[in-house]
């Protein structure tokens, strides 16, 4: 996502305005996360806490720990740019009194790693930057992981194994809700199997989906186009005219619109595709509200399916 979003809150903190965060937990209040953010319940202060930078990643995090572990996500709001958050006092305290911290990384959640990089106390958490350790991606690849169906599963083992060295008594109850989550995921493989093309070609305003429509044979057709709106820039001409005349022209079969990660360009191309009768699926970049992530991916995937004339 990049500084063009809509509803952005602008990322100012410095390192030193993290420590102060982080001085400011330390003095205590009666203040907790907000509630637009925390998907937290107090329960037993023996429970592992667990913070996620994003609620997707919450929700395996508890699937998996059960009753075992208290998870607050702190951002569940697709009005919000993951990317330019900027964390209050109440956020660095849970993060402070948190023993597991699972974040995207590879600069997507970039207000996270410096709130864990000022945490004096984060050598002793377990930290699991998604991109980095569970798919191996670095600084400049695609960070939007969770659309690629390889990676929550194998975030739910890691998530066990992390865990277990926690709390080794629970290690076989870990692995089995591991497992079981897993299970749950496998109806979007389903969906994907069911929905896979030869080939057929697609645009997208930005990269959130290429990691789905790799899995789907689908073609982005302009993909310098979403590269540059991802990194926060212009598309060149050249890339816009392309866009253009692939969408009048009826070149791709529909546009992928990530509606938390807009532009005049981009908005002017989703004109463009209405007029041109050209589908438009739009995807969030955080799980909405009222959803959990198997029914976020398949009802994203139904729309896909609807747009190819698959049912």
């Amino acid at each position: 996502m990049n500084n063009k979003s809509l509803n952005k809150i602008p990322l100012k903190a410095s390192c030193i305005a993290l420590s102060f965060l982080f001085l400011l937990s330390a003095c205590g209040g009666s203040a907790s996360p907000n509630s637009a953010s925390s998907s937290a319940q107090t329960v037993s202060t023996a429970k592992i806490k667990i913070t996620a930078a994003e609620n997707f990643y919450g929700e395996a995090a508890k699937a998996v720990g059960g009753d075992r572990v208290e998870v607050t996500s702190v951002l569940n709001n697709p009005s919000v740019d993951p990317h330019d958050y900027e964390p209050t006092p109440d956020v660095a305290r849970t993060v402070s009194n948190s023993k597991i911290i699972v974040l995207n990384g590879v600069g997507y959640d970039e207000w996270m790693e410096k709130l864990v990089n000022a945490d004096p106390a984060s050598k002793s958490k377990s930290v699991i930057k998604v991109a980095d350790d569970v798919m191996g991606k670095k600084a400049g690849d695609n960070p939007h992981v969770w659309y690629d169906p390889e990676t929550m599963p194998k975030l739910a083992n890691k998530i066990a194994d992390e865990l277990t060295k926690l709390d080794p008594s629970g290690d076989q109850n870990f692995h089995k809700n591991a497992q079981a989550y897993i299970t749950s995921l496998d109806s979007i493989k389903a969906k994907i199997q069911k929905l896979k093309q030869s080939g057929a070609k697609i645009a997208v305003s930005e990269t959130i989906f290429d990691y789905m429509a790799a899995a789907m044979n689908l073609t982005i057709n302009n993909t310098k186009f979403g590269k540059a709106i991802n990194d926060g820039n212009d598309p060149s001409p050249a890339d816009i005219a392309q866009m253009q005349e692939d969408i009048k022209s009826k070149a791709v079969k529909l546009f992928v619109y990530d509606i938390q990660n807009t532009s005049p360009t981009v908005d002017n191309i989703v004109k463009m595709a209405k007029s041109s009768g050209v589908p438009i699926v739009e995807v969030t970049e955080t799980e909405p509200e009222g959803k959990n992530y198997v029914k976020w991916m398949t009802d994203i995937l139904d729309n896909i399916g609807k747009a190819l004339g698959i049912q």
